[in-house]
């Protein structure tokens, strides 16, 4: 979701101060535009990078003086950890991306800054493992979905793409460009994101004013495939059981927006709305409003009125894929907690 489109939906359903319910976190727009509007946020994921993303945005430090402190301290603590990493025990698959010494300083600091829990400096190392430009820290590969682009730029022809890239400049670099815009928030409002699975999260009875989240659009993303690199450095190598949070059908759609829905339904305060961005995903054969889907189990829960549905047809070169499973438009579902 675009961080417009999430500020607008704070402000027009939900006041000052209120908190605000992201079930399914994602990258943080939604948390963090909550933060910046002056609401609290509870929020969560089943995926681990949406919970580091997330929690770099809700818990950073107060200015660029002290985040490049906090970094220059734990690249100085990562260089104890250097003789301890053995590039051996890394997958050759992982190690095609970089060049050895590269590799050895990324895997050192993320095992240190893993065990300090120092999540926005996670974020911001993770945000430049791979891509082709001088910033990143891989061989000449994708940004979007992590590839290597060998054929495009081969080592013959592009020597200086393939050499020893130091971790330290490029991490700071990043943490400056961070802080450029960097948004004024309220540090004491309620703050809260946790690495669990929605329908299995237990929030006190009637302690959010509004729900706004856009969920999993089943087979139209990948999570774990666009983000295995990632994933891998952060200790999650499963994808298995990774993917098994996803959505990958109608079935397990169903069964992921009624636990869901059940949640909200105790934790939502009488006359608190709840919004759904929801994506009808189609491909060759057939499509499926995951909208209908969330209205149909809503009726079934009971409490729930639909005040509004609100449409938005996405332009054909922003679809997902362009095979298989594409989102095709969507659907702001606006449910009201009877009172």
């Amino acid at each position: 979701m675009k961080s417009s489109m999430a500020r607008a939906l704070i402000l027009k359903f939900s006041s000052p101060k209120d908190t605000i319910f992201e079930p399914f976190v994602g990258s943080g727009v939604i948390a963090l535009e909550s933060l910046i509007a002056g609401r609290g946020i509870v929020c969560c994921d089943s995926n681990p990078y949406a919970v580091v993303l997330t929690r770099a945005k809700l818990f950073p430090p107060r200015n660029l003086t002290d985040a490049l402190d906090l970094a220059e301290y734990y690249l100085e603590m990562s260089m104890d950890e250097l003789t301890e990493v053995n590039l051996r025990d890394i997958p050759k698959w992982v190690r095609d991306f970089f060049h050895p010494e590269t590799l050895r300083e990324t895997a050192a600091l993320v095992r240190v800054l893993k065990r300090h829990e120092q999540y926005f400096l996670l974020a911001c190392l993770l945000g430049i493992l791979h891509h082709q430009r001088p910033g990143f820290l891989s061989y000449p590969a994708s940004h979007a979905v992590p590839y290597l682009r060998t054929k495009k730029f081969p080592k013959s022809l592009y020597p200086e793409l393939y050499q020893y890239r130091s971790v330290r400049p490029r991490l700071l670099q990043k943490i400056t460009r961070t802080y450029r815009r960097f948004p004024e928030i309220d540090h004491s409002l309620p703050k809260k994101c946790y690495l669990k699975d929605a329908t299995k999260l237990r929030l006190p009875e009637n302690s959010i004013a509004a729900v706004i989240t856009s969920p999993p659009y089943m087979n139209a993303l990948d999570y774990v495939r666009d983000n295995r690199l990632r994933l891998w450095f952060l200790g999650y190598t499963d994808e298995a059981i990774l993917n098994k949070a996803v959505p990958m059908n109608l079935g397990r759609f169903e069964k992921l927006m009624d636990g869901c829905l059940r949640v909200i339904h105790t934790a939502l305060r009488p006359g608190g709305r709840c919004l759904f961005v929801a994506g009808e995903i189609c491909n060759s054969k057939s499509s499926l409003d995951t909208a209908q889907v969330i209205l149909d189990i809503s009726k079934k829960i009971g409490d729930f009125n639909c005040e509004q549905i609100m449409e938005d047809d996405i332009p054909r070169d922003r679809r997902i894929r362009k095979t298989g499973y594409r989102v095709r438009r969507e659907r702001i579902v606006v449910l009201r907690k009877e009172v």
